[in-house]
């Protein structure tokens, strides 16, 4: 993820001004900082990050933090596109009260485990397998990553 910043030094102090100039020649090196001067200067400088984005979901969206949100087609659910998709916690359990009333006695056991986890989230919105019993929140270990490939997914449609 790039990110740029833009700093204006018209209201730093001499002090101030070293102080910069060193920590940009410690980052860019001497050669590129020769023609830098204690005057007043507007830098700009694009910044490479490594940090994953960190992601949240609302009804059909993923919102990437501090960025935009990203409106998944339609078709990533209704044809299974992908093996999760994004579901109302909350719609879901009540369709999964429905379902262990009519399921088999190893159904509903199962069934039964994850109403009781669910029941203990607090997110909105989750991320729920197309062919198992797996559901992905915020702060699971690849919910961050799920996310990235839906939006990777997305951006091909």
């Amino acid at each position: 993820m790039k990110k740029k910043f833009t700093l204006n030094t018209s209201k730093f102090t001499d002090k101030q001004m070293e102080v910069m100039i060193g920590l940009f020649c410690d980052v860019l090196g001497s050669e590129e900082m020769e023609d830098i001067t204690l005057k007043s200067h507007e830098f700009t400088i694009e910044v490479e990050t490594t940090e994953e984005p960190t992601y949240k979901l609302s009804e059909g969206k993923i919102l990437i933090v501090g960025s935009h949100n990203v409106t998944l087609d339609d078709s990533i659910r209704n044809e299974e596109l992908h093996e999760y998709h994004i579901e109302n916690r909350l719609e879901f359990i009540d369709q999964l009260i429905e379902w262990i009333a009519e399921a088999d006695y190893h159904n509903k056991v199962m069934m039964k485990a994850d109403l009781e986890m669910l029941m203990d989230v607090e997110d909105d919105f989750m991320l729920s397998s197309n062919s198992t019993n797996s559901y992905l929140i915020q702060g699971d270990t690849e919910f961050n990553s799920t996310c990235a490939e839906l939006i990777e997914l997305n951006e091909t449609l």
